[in-house]
């Protein structure tokens, strides 16, 4: 025991701090009394530390406490270790972002002095600079963890807060209100330069040193109307997918054959830009800028610059939904496009490409649903604010059990998939082609274009027939039918149809050798030209004839839908009320098969006539398996039997089958689009509040529903009687009109209708851009070149502010030349 000033003090425990010095509790009872006159004690903890280590003691305080993965990657003490390699882009971002606690945060219980002791997250209001690291279970001062060392003054003696974390809590209060009592003049002074540091960041003041340096200013002025010359071409190849150097570049005998980055920017200079001449001139040969990884960090900085916009206006909107698919570049690897679906402020709905994904672990739905989740983090997107996916129908993207979309789902459960309408439409139409009249029709079709196409010299036999026989004709050339798009062979069977007479009157000039006077075996045609343009002649009979009239009037009906689901600004009840029409079409062909039927018999049989072919059908055999086989009395009724009949019924029922009425809650919300609502007076209200359970989460004020629904009923039933226009009868269309503020819940949900996708159609796009950018000549491209280059060709539309350029490369690419940037002083 111990007697100090009349207080009785218990040594109470031992702890040690991370240092090895020992720290020795105390405890301190007061016997007191209170008002009423009844006794009680307090006890006060008084710690001081001696200079000894106590032998059977191990340091545990300061290291880590929980594993990195289940961190904020702005977690203070994860990122602690790296702080003195941080740029200043990156302490800003940290300042903006650093990982606080949530009120329901449960801190972890530290034994001290006996007692269970642990960080109060009061102090967080009490002390505004205060920082808690879940790593280290311990307490930073963030100002002067960033800025102490470059305050000065006895910044040496700065230890728990600063140079390690506080991690004792018994005593902490007292020590975190010490440090922040302003007597603390290293405190004071990094919260100063913190503040200062954050104005400059952004952009709210001017460095002291430029405003007092009239000279350096002028530097500065030069230097961004140099990065300025330089942005502007970088700019320029980008957008028209120019390459920017070649083999020349590295070559430094061919001063006079160089890329067309630096043949440009010499161009500028021959256009009278005199400050780059004035550079060329007077820079040294390793500060000209025009090197190629100088290059390459100028096209990072453009296809950030777009990034970071296009990140904003998604955060802006809040709720989103994932476009993706994967394709297999000229290198052999597989990249994955990602598009995102959203509503912008102008209630306009976007679908905008933000890169290629290099899929490093494979094309597995685990390693493909790590890509898109990790490529949406990246943007600084949240997947809880997810609303939707829509993939092309591969089992690793739409597998029930492994897919990407089943696994992202299991995360985000509001994340709902949709199976591209346009793959399933395709899909409709290839199953429907397998019958075997259509099959060796398209066959012959696809052996036609190839015949003419691959020869110059057949082309060319070929475009002299046109001009004798069909001299108003634009067309030259017969399409190659695609492989995997079905629809596109509508045109390449509307050329064949177009051009037969020249096509049939071209193969019998070749299959018989006749020269230019006509005159029969004089010609030059080899036996393989002769032999394949007989073959193709003969495949020319009736029955080819029918088919391809028949199947291009029935696919022909596909071509809108193909199209309209292909637009970005399709939405979900568009979509339902296009698949409706078609299979309306198709329904009324059905009821009149026979007068349509004759309508295109009557084609065919004129068609025929034209190239000396007559009316004829198969042969009827008494067992007959791989063709149809139906007996008719003549062509037209075996045709219709057979061909007709049987190719709409399969095409009505495959689409039937893949475009069957979807059961998704999300589908209720289209009871809000005005010309639905008002048809459907008795029901709407349930099945919008239906939808509300659902996205519960999402209504911003769900206790004003109802109220917001009676007027919404009354303004449109009004509205329906005064307004000469049509009242909206799409998604797009009624967002467009709602007032935000008066309307929030409406607004919310017709905003999360729009931003449910309807085709993976954008993704496919980029692949196009991908061929152009990666192609042999460029196939060793690097991810990140890549990616700029395909955001400056792809948003070759989008508006960029080349001063924001200037600063954004200054800021992510320091170097010596000044460009007012901030991140070092002493010049960048």
């Amino acid at each position: 025991m111990v007697f100090f000033t009349g207080i009785v003090l218990e040594r109470h425990f031992l702890t040690t701090e991370p240092s090895g010095v020992l720290l020795m509790d105390w405890r301190a009872d007061y016997p007191l009394q209170n008002n009423k006159g009844k006794r009680y004690t307090i006890e006060v903890y008084i710690g001081f530390y001696i200079g000894i280590m106590a032998e059977n003691v191990t340091p545990t305080r300061g290291k880590p406490v929980e594993d990195k993965a289940n961190c904020s990657p702005f977690d203070l003490g994860v990122l602690f270790e790296e702080l003195r390699q941080f740029s200043d882009q990156r302490k800003f971002e940290l300042i903006n972002n650093v990982w606080h606690p949530g009120s329901t945060f449960l801190f972890p219980k530290t034994k001290e002095s006996g007692r269970n002791r642990r960080f109060n997250s009061s102090w967080l209001q009490d002390f505004p600079w205060l920082v808690y690291s879940r790593y280290l279970d311990g307490a930073f001062c963030l100002p002067c963890v960033l800025f102490a060392r470059q305050c000065g003054r006895n910044s040496a003696k700065l230890d728990k807060l600063v140079k390690s974390p506080l991690t004792f809590w018994t005593t902490a209060f007292n020590r975190l209100s010490n440090h922040g009592n302003g007597k603390c003049s290293t405190h004071n002074l990094s919260v100063i330069a913190m503040n200062n540091f954050v104005r400059v960041m952004k952009q709210e003041v001017v460095p002291v040193d430029q405003q007092l340096n009239t000279i350096l200013q002028q530097q500065i002025s030069k230097n961004r109307t140099i990065m300025a010359s330089f942005f502007k071409t970088v700019l320029f190849c980008g957008r028209n997918n120019i390459a920017f150097r070649g083999s020349r570049d590295e070559d430094p005998s061919n001063e006079s054959l160089k890329g067309n980055f630096q043949a440009l920017l010499y161009f500028r200079v021959e256009s009278g830009d005199t400050v780059l001449q004035e550079h060329f001139e007077t820079a040294s040969r390793n500060a000209t800028y025009v090197s190629k990884t100088i290059q390459n960090e100028m096209i990072t900085t453009a296809g950030k610059y777009i990034k970071d916009q296009l990140s904003a206006e998604i955060r802006a909107s809040k709720y989103f939904s994932v476009i993706a698919d994967e394709a297999t570049d000229v290198s052999n690897k597989e990249n994955l496009s990602l598009v995102i679906r959203f509503v912008d402020s102008t209630q306009t709905i976007r679908e905008e490409f933000v890169g290629f994904h290099l899929c490093e672990e494979g094309t597995s739905g685990r390693a493909i649903k790590n890509v898109i989740t990790n490529a949406v983090a990246d943007l600084g997107l949240n997947m809880n604010d997810c609303r939707g996916q829509c993939y092309d129908g591969a089992g690793n993207m739409a597998g029930r059990l492994n897919g990407a979309s089943t696994l992202i789902k299991e995360d985000y459960s509001k994340a709902i998939y949709f199976h591209c309408m346009n793959h399933r439409l395709n899909l409709c139409i290839a199953d429907t082609c397998s019958y075997q009249l259509v099959r060796d029709m398209m066959a012959t079709v696809r052996k036609l274009s190839e015949f003419f196409n691959n020869s110059p010299k057949r082309q060319q036999h070929l475009v002299k027939n046109i001009k004798e026989l069909l001299p108003n004709n634009n067309h030259e050339v017969l399409i190659n039918v695609c492989r995997t798009r079905w629809v596109a062979r509508i045109d390449g069977m509307d050329r064949i149809v177009e051009m037969l007479l020249p096509v049939a009157s071209a193969l019998e000039d070749i299959s018989l050798n006749r020269d230019e006077n006509g005159d029969r075996g004089r010609g030059d045609w080899n036996v393989d030209s002769r032999n394949d343009a007989q073959s193709l002649l003969n495949a020319i009979t009736f029955t080819f004839i029918v088919a391809i009239v028949v199947v291009r009037h029935i696919l022909d009906l596909t071509r809108p839908l193909t199209l309209k689901l292909q637009r970005k600004e399709i939405d979900l009840l568009k979509a339902k009320d296009e698949i409706a029409l078609l299979k309306h079409a198709l329904a009324d062909m059905q009821r009149n098969i026979d007068v349509r039927h004759h309508q295109l018999y009557v084609e065919a049989v004129e068609l025929a006539a034209s190239i000396g072919v007559q009316p004829s059908m198969p042969r009827v055999a008494v067992r007959q398996v791989h063709r149809a086989n139906a007996l008719a009395a003549d062509p037209e009724v075996y045709y219709r039997i057979n061909l007709t009949r049987v190719f709409l019924d399969h095409c009505t029922q495959h689409i039937d089958r893949r475009f069957q009425n979807e059961v998704y809650s999300c589908y209720k919300g289209l009871y809000l689009v005005p010309k639905v609502m008002l048809s459907s007076a008795a029901v709407w209200k349930a099945r919008v509040r239906e939808f509300c359970n659902d996205y519960r989460q999402d209504i911003p004020n769900i206790a004003g529903l109802d109220g917001e629904f009676a007027l919404w009923e009354r303004m449109w039933r009004d509205q329906q009687n005064l307004r000469a226009d049509p009242i909206p009868d799409r998604v797009s269309d009624t967002l467009a009109e709602v007032d935000k503020h008066a309307f929030c819940n409406i607004y919310t949900i017709l905003q999360l209708l729009a931003t449910l996708p309807m085709s993976s159609a954008s993704s496919e796009r980029s692949f196009s851009t991908l061929k152009y950018l990666k192609t042999y000549l460029r196939n060793t491209m690097g991810q990140e070149r890549l990616n700029g280059l395909a955001l400056m060709y792809v948003h070759r539309d989008k508006n960029m502010d080349i001063e924001q350029l200037i600063d954004l490369f200054a800021q992510m690419h320091p170097r010596r030349i000044r460009m007012a940037n901030i991140l070092h002083d002493d010049g960048v």
